[in-house]
């Protein structure tokens, strides 16, 4: 079971976890590999949280909560992806990150559908509201006009 907060790192018990055999070299070598491990799992783990929290978020947000740089932030969401673990979508000119689900072509279509008649409904509106505008100018200019008559 996963918990769904972020982990800082460095580790509030690193020093511990450091001094056990298996994060050493002395029985087997690889222990700074097992450690670099660690903070990858670790860095994985926080993405994985983030994804949870957030639907779109900029790099550079998720590089200082992941205190990492963008480019290592990039490389493991990245990873994530290819292994399936996250569903995500990096818009690098935008610098953003877009957790979730993508649509499909026929979610897009009636997305773009929706956003046509939503359009459509505020261009009429408008004309309406034009419309309603004129025909009080003209009420208005009439109603001078009968009282400059009425004047005279």
């Amino acid at each position: 079971m996963t918990t769904v907060v972020l982990l800082s790192w460095p580790l509030p018990y690193e020093a511990t976890l450091k001094a056990h055999e298996v994060f050493q070299n002395t029985p087997h070598e690889g222990g700074e590999g097992r450690w670099a491990l660690l903070r990858r799992r670790v860095i994985q783990h926080n993405i994985r949280v983030i994804a949870t929290y957030y639907s779109c978020i900029e790099m550079d947000r998720v590089a200082s909560l992941l205190d990492i740089t963008k480019d290592e932030a990039e490389s493991e969401i990245s990873e994530l992806v290819c292994s399936n673990f996250i569903e995500a979508k990096i818009d690098r000119p935008a610098g953003t990150v877009e957790f979730g689900k993508r649509k499909g072509t026929f979610d897009r279509l009636n997305s773009w559908a929706a956003d046509v008649t939503s359009l459509l409904d505020r261009v009429d509106l408008c004309s309406h509201l034009i419309q309603k505008e004129r025909m009080v100018h003209a009420a208005r200019a009439k109603n001078a006009a009968l009282l400059a008559r009425n004047a005279s």
